[in-house]
């Protein structure tokens, strides 16, 4: 027969009793057994009794009726002992796991949760909300955490320490609440100490935030202050920490906004704009340390940006550990693709190379800058960085850097106006481009057409600088040619000239046809019928000019008589005829008045040799 037990007597049984009756040999069925079981949930519930919360609800889930009866019995707590029925929900969840009590548990949460929330001190919300936020992710409680979140914030504006958790769990757990908590001024005026500095003010220390408060609420901060601008908290060592964070994965309860990765994003995109040298710096190394060089270009968007980088972004690239040619590369892509000008990138070459010393392994780099020079003619270069390159180019006999370098000195040269400093720096320069014969070329013909600028008292100046400076032979064979032409021209017009050389040919060939030796003509000259014509035409010269006549006859005699024997003239491995054709056809260079007549009959009459390439 079953126990028949009167209700004030069961009322007053031991739990231990209750235990024992119920989990006996013979223990009470029906109505008996859902009082004992309802009398040591009650028991259970005051006392915290984790050895009951485990008996009751193993037997809750063996039989249906006893789980009805004490789920009414549990809702009911929820009123006066709503963490007392959170508790014993948890114990049996966490122990034995059942789909079917994840509602009662939910349910209890929120009636904790509400208590706690309206009338419990700020501590005390902190503790539910904190306790809930750490439960496992299959109990849940996610929305209720949001919706208590939300809750209690405005009881978390008068409680710095609520204030704080408030924000650090929304981040950890519930970012999607935490908008609308950093949104309220006054919670962001509650937070305390170096949360407040970090994420209202932005000027705490993140690092120190990540040690005691973990990843996410730095990370929500740096996103705050990247967004604002604010580039306070933005150090070095902060940097390089959120670099790290990137490079591991993404953390899941975090929205976009709030990734490492979305953070480096906008810095390197407008960081240039608040971030310090330092840290600008410290973003480049950075990136070019891990080979991100996609993110070089954003980087270098900004003129802004540029003018900050430049300075150190040869630095950089050593502290990267990039090599001479990835660097090379690294500022070729730049210059091609308008991130840098390319007077820029050569000043980055000018860096590179001063850093190496100009040593041979750079020659790569020089060469790189020579071809900057070559292809961007407005680029120009310090004179003392030409000399230098110029220097190792000579060096490594390097034909291409030294054509280029003498290009950009020779410009130098023209500009200059001390006579005295032109011609020791034509002789510097000569000195070290005699090796190459392209380059010394174009020097010359650098000089020819700035010779052929000056007037001729420059020229005679000039003549007299390079008097004596060796190594100048042929720059001064330019300038004493040019003078003889000018002296030769004298001012005149070519159909000037053209004219008075026709008067004198007329002259010359008429005295040579008088009285130059030929057959049947007589051999004796008769000065007095000389005498006699001439005295009958006295009044067509007056007598001052017969005197002038008189001197330019005897030194036209004796200029003739010179030029006739300065004359290259044959020898025996080269007839007269063959040396009149060299001279006339360019192949042979004038050595003498005469020489130079007939090169120049060439030149005019179509035959020098120069004159057929280039119609050619």
């Amino acid at each position: 027969m079953q126990p028949v037990v009167v209700e004030t007597e069961t009322s007053m049984l031991a739990p231990a009793v209750l235990k024992q009756a119920l989990s006996g040999s013979t223990p009470p069925d029906g109505e008996m057994r859902i009082q004992y079981a309802e009398l040591l949930l009650a028991h259970a519930l005051a006392t915290r009794d984790s050895d009951s919360f485990a008996l009751l609800g193993e037997w809750m889930d063996a039989d249906p009726a006893l789980d009805a009866a004490l789920e009414k019995q549990l809702s009911a707590a929820l009123a006066e002992q709503p963490d007392a029925v959170y508790a014993f929900i948890r114990n049996h969840v966490n122990e034995h796991f059942d789909p079917r009590w994840l509602p009662r548990l939910k349910l209890a949460a929120l009636f904790s949760l509400r208590v706690a929330i309206q009338d419990a001190d700020c501590g005390t919300v902190g503790d539910w909300l904190t306790l809930i936020a750490r439960e496992p992710a299959h109990f849940n409680l996610n929305d209720l955490l949001h919706e208590g979140l939300l809750a209690a914030y405005n009881r978390a504006c008068g409680s710095s320490e609520l204030a704080r958790q408030v924000v650090v769990l929304s981040a950890k757990r519930d970012p999607a609440s935490l908008e609308v908590l950093l949104q309220d001024q006054d919670l962001l005026a509650a937070l305390p100490n170096n949360i407040g500095n970090v994420i209202r003010d932005m000027n705490g220390d993140p690092l120190a935030l990540l040690d005691k408060r973990g990843v996410e609420i730095m990370l929500v901060g740096l996103a705050r202050a990247a967004a604002a601008h604010n580039g306070t908290m933005f150090t070095p060592p902060v940097i390089e920490q959120l670099w790290e964070i990137a490079a591991q994965e993404p953390h899941p309860r975090l929205p976009l906004m709030y990734q490492a990765n979305t953070i480096l994003e906008q810095l390197v995109v407008d960081g240039s704009n608040y971030l310090s040298k330092d840290a600008l710096d410290a973003l480049l190394v950075l990136i070019l340390t891990y080979r991100r060089d996609d993110l070089i270009d954003q980087m270098f968007m900004e003129e802004d940006a540029i003018q900050r980088l430049l300075p150190s972004f040869v630095a950089a690239l050593e502290k990267g550990q990039r090599t001479l040619s990835e660097a090379m590369d690294i500022v070729l892509h730049l210059v091609s693709s308008d991130g840098i000008s390319p007077q820029q990138g050569a000043e980055i070459y000018v860096t590179m190379l001063e850093g190496q010393e100009w040593s041979e392994d750079s020659q790569p780099v020089m060469e790189q800058l020579a071809r900057t020079l070559q292809q961007y003619p407005y680029v120009t270069l310090p004179q003392d960085t030409l000399w230098q390159l110029l220097s190792s180019a000579t060096t490594l006999r390097d034909e291409f850097i030294t054509k280029q370098t003498t290009r950009e000195i020779l410009s130098h040269l023209e500009l200059m106006t001390d006579d005295a400093a032109l011609v020791e720096n034509l002789r510097r320069l000569g000195t070290q481009v005699r090796w190459s014969e392209e380059a010394g070329e174009s020097m010359v013909e650098w000089w020819r057409g700035y010779l052929r600028e000056q007037p001729i008292n420059h020229l005679q100046k000039l003549d007299k600088l390079l008097d004596g400076k060796r190594g100048l032979e042929p720059e001064r064979d330019v300038l004493g040619t040019l003078i003889a032409l000018r002296k030769m021209l004298g001012g005149r017009r070519l159909d000037e000239f053209a004219a008075e050389i026709e008067a004198a040919f007329d002259v010359l060939e008429a005295l040579s046809e008088a009285f130059d030796p030929r057959e049947r003509r007589p051999s004796e000259f008769d000065p007095e019928v000389v005498r006699q014509e001439l005295e009958a035409r006295d009044e067509e010269l007056p007598r001052e000019e017969r005197q002038i006549l008189s001197n330019h006859l005897k030194e036209l005699a004796h200029v003739i008589a010179e030029m006739g024997d300065q004359r290259t003239r044959s020898n025996l491995m080269r007839r007269e005829d063959d040396l009149d054709r060299g001279l006339m056809t360019g192949e042979e260079t004038p050595h003498s008045a005469v020489d130079t007549m007939k090169w120049l009959a060439g030149y005019w009459g179509g035959t020098n040799e120069d004159d057929k390439k280039e119609d050619e």
